[in-house]
């Protein structure tokens, strides 16, 4: 790293770094190969995901002086399909004119005059959180801040006492009217709070607040971070994302009243049940699928091998983070949210094994874990369907080594799922129904979407526990079965 680099958040600073440091992160051997990742630098929460001349664009906080957090500008990527992606050079930066260093996250719309707008929240020169705007070029290559900003701050007439959280604005249109909510929290109400306010003017610079048009119990929740309301199928679906009890993502199906504006929630459930999934984000394009990406966060100093090895090893690692493969959001019959992987995702598909289902013998006293040879590999898609039978559990071993040890385990009990330690409940099981696991293992991220994408699992390997590219059928107890198994090789989206 350049003794003269300048922690400036200007186009030209940030374009240095990022040639210097973006050759030795991509020669990681354990760096995505098919996922988003920045070319170098900390990646933060996608922002602004929009469709917009033929692109799906993705915005992105990111730090591109270190792989620590702090420090953001909006990176931008876009792509024609969801699966190759192009980084775009830097232009969405901090309004210097404003005394802004940083720009915190937000969302885009295309507003009535036909430019597609970004709001984003950052501190202001008096250190307090404000909602700011910025006009997009056509392309969206690169952006001019309203002469107005800021466009909502917490001291404007009306507004309740926010105490924290004040951060997050998303905007959207319902019934012919353009609203703002945003993550917001009253210090003493037992609720934590999504307020909702109304554009005034048609160049959306000013807002009435309208009042609060979502609470949730704060013993669920601590906060509701980059909160977005979006219609799909016929419900409306608020998505939010908590740090604390724990870190999760999570939905809300219900209706908006756009009169009344309140959201009423039906139904909640947990987007991804691992802490290694945040701030989602979300496209919808001109056909009306709406698809969901987020943040995977947290790629530490140590799970850097070719940084670890370099002579810059007493320095900060060269990139962090990643986002987890795109989703299509859908409605279940019976009112819960589904997941699924992208369709795209198909073109990665290269050597193709099919795996005959068999029983799998009884085991008593230890595991037993039956390695499949014909299946090899850290970049893969599996697809398979257990029967627990008469097992204790049964399940699959990824990232083992020849022996079936180590690696990320995936075992299934009955009305219980445990994937790497994540617990996940499966409350509609009942005995005789199988299980089915669609699995992408990119380097050491693995995504499970369990039983049609009804409930998902995202986690990363440490590199001391990846055993191997072997995967292994694991059981204990009575007989299970394997119903069927087929897996591809995938092939990366980056040489």
């Amino acid at each position: 790293m350049s003794q003269e680099r300048q922690w400036v958040l200007t186009p030209k600073n940030i374009s240095s770094a990022l040639a210097e440091d973006s050759i030795l992160a991509a020669s990681d051997t354990l760096r995505p190969a098919f996922h988003l990742v920045p070319p170098a630098g900390c990646m933060g929460d996608p922002n602004g995901g929009i469709y917009h001349q033929g692109w799906y664009h993705i915005f992105y906080g990111l730090q591109p002086f270190s792989s620590s957090p702090g420090g953001w500008y909006w990176a931008h990527a876009r792509s024609r399909d969801l699966l190759i992606w192009e980084h775009t050079p830097p232009a969405h930066t901090p309004a210097f004119e404003f005394g802004l260093g940083a720009v915190g996250s937000g969302s885009t719309i295309t507003a009535a005059d036909g430019h597609v707008y970004a709001f984003y929240s950052a501190a202001g020169k008096d250190g307090k959180m404000k909602f700011w705007q910025a006009r997009f070029n056509s392309d969206l290559s690169a952006w001019q801040h309203s002469a107005v900003n800021p466009v909502l701050t917490l001291d404007q007439p009306g507004i309740p006492p926010f105490d924290r959280f004040w951060r997050d604005p998303f905007v959207f249109t319902a019934g012919g009217k353009t609203f703002l909510i945003a993550c917001a929290d009253l210090f003493e109400a037992d609720d934590v709070s999504v307020p909702i306010f109304e554009a005034r003017n048609a160049q959306l610079t000013q807002w009435e607040y309208k009042g609060i048009m979502f609470t949730y119990p704060k013993y669920k929740a601590r906060n509701l971070e980059v909160p977005e309301l979006r219609k799909l199928d016929n419900k409306w679906i608020l998505l939010a994302s908590t740090d604390a009890p724990v870190d999760r993502c999570l939905y809300f199906i219900g209706n908006f009243d756009v009169n009344s504006l309140r959201f009423i929630a039906e139904k909640e459930g947990i987007i991804d049940y691992s802490g290694h999934y945040y701030a989602q984000e979300t496209i919808r394009d001109d056909k009306g699928n709406l698809y969901l990406m987020a943040w995977i966060p947290g790629w530490d100093r140590d799970w850097l091998p070719a940084y670890m090895n370099s002579p810059l090893k007493n320095s900060s690692p060269l990139w962090n983070g990643c986002f987890a493969l795109p989703r299509q959001l859908m409605i279940d019959p019976d009112g819960s949210l589904v997941q699924k992987p992208v369709d795209v995702l198909k073109q990665l598909r290269t050597v193709h094994r099919v795996i005959e289902g068999r029983d799998l013998p009884v085991t008593s006293a230890f595991t037993a874990y039956d390695v499949i040879e014909e299946i090899k590999g850290n970049q893969l898609e599996i697809k398979m369907e257990m029967d627990l039978h008469h097992a204790s559990f049964c399940g699959i071993n990824v990232l083992c080594n020849r022996e079936g040890r180590k690696g990320l385990f995936i075992c299934w009990s009955g009305s219980i799922i445990n994937v790497d330690g994540v617990i996940v409940p499966l409350p509609e099981w009942k005995q005789g129904q199988t299980l089915r696991l669609h699995i992408f293992i990119d380097r050491q991220l693995v995504e499970v979407f369990i039983n049609e994408g009804r409930y998902c699992v995202s986690r990363k390997v440490q590199p001391e526990c990846i055993g191997g590219r072997y995967i292994a059928l694991t059981r204990l107890g009575g007989t299970a079965r394997l119903v069927s198994l087929e897996a591809w090789q995938l092939k990366a989206v980056r040489p």
